[in-house]
């Protein structure tokens, strides 16, 4: 994995500031440049509504850079950081079009974040960003109870689900575990598909063939990794629980087992509701308790 431009999009909002501390450990470990951005959209500076009324740019650029400052004074970056601010008519399509002209490689950006300034990151911004683009994404929340944002990813999760996209998030993931020597651990949820009362029958007839799965799902990474890849991957079988969707036994698991980070793979522009296609990832992206990484299909 070669990362030479990532791209941290800020509301200089808490959370916000708390993705930096990763957008700068991966930089770090890559040797990297980062840029960070902040997006002012049109409607930001509405004299009605002071609360919004955002400073003038050069001063935005100046509290940018004052900020940057004071976060990478430590691991000493400071010279490998841009810092641009931009106008759009919203935040998600200027990030994305930045992504594009400029051929960022990574982006790292908060969700959830709440800013007096601009309110900058609704939840929906990051999960347009994952959806449309075209690089890598990782999403860093803030304030959720047991989080683990630490930006030192020792044990990483990856979703699978048979598809290519999924492949390819875990043989991209691989490649970033192997960058900070983390383990890294394959999940495969067989989905729950039974109304109750009729679910604990299903889920015993099912666990039966868990087995079979396993080897299935070890057979098809085999032809994407290879047995030499494929003999560091743990793997696990889960037979859905509660709703019995792919995206709640995917957090559950993360949760119950310390992941410090989750890969998955997202088709983007798919509507529809199979098991890691846009919306259970994004699903994800908004519930987990800790970071999220993902991948689009890497270009042929």
């Amino acid at each position: 994995m070669k990362l030479r431009r990532l791209l941290f999009p800020t509301d200089f909002s808490d959370t916000a500031e708390h993705a930096l501390e990763h957008a700068l450990g991966i930089a770090k470990r890559f040797e990297a440049r980062i840029i960070i951005l902040h997006v002012r959209t049109l409607f930001a500076d509405d004299p009605n509504q002071p609360e919004y009324q955002l400073l003038d740019q050069g001063k935005y650029e100046a509290y940018v850079e004052e900020r940057l400052a004071e976060l990478t004074k430590e691991v000493g970056e400071s010279d490998r950081v841009d810092t641009v601010v931009l106008r759009n008519l919203s935040a998600a399509s200027g990030i994305l079009g930045f992504i594009e002209e400029e051929e960022i490689d990574m982006v790292v950006m908060g969700t959830h974040g709440r800013s007096a300034l601009s309110r900058f990151f609704l939840g929906s911004v990051a999960e347009k960003v994952v959806r449309h683009a075209q690089c890598p994404v990782m999403t860093v929340g803030h304030g959720k109870s047991e989080y683990r944002s630490r930006p030192d990813y020792r044990k990483i999760l990856a979703a699978f689900d048979f598809s290519e996209i999924s492949k390819d998030a875990i043989c991209q993931g691989l490649q970033f575990a192997e960058a900070f020597g983390a383990e890294m651990e394959v999940l495969y949820v067989v989905e729950q598909v039974i109304p109750p009362p009729l679910d604990e029958i299903w889920k015993v007839s099912v666990a039966r063939e868990v087995p079979e799965v396993l080897a299935s799902a070890r057979e098809s990474l085999n032809q994407s990794l290879g047995e030499d890849e494929l003999g560091h991957l743990k793997f696990e079988v889960r037979v859905g629980d509660a709703d019995g969707k792919a995206e709640a036994e995917i957090v559950s698991y993360a949760r119950d087992n310390d992941f410090d980070l989750v890969v998955m793979g997202t088709h983007g522009l798919s509507g529809i509701d199979h098991a890691l296609l846009g919306s259970t990832t994004e699903r994800v992206v908004r519930t987990a308790p800790c970071p999220v990484l993902t991948f689009h299909k890497a270009p042929e």
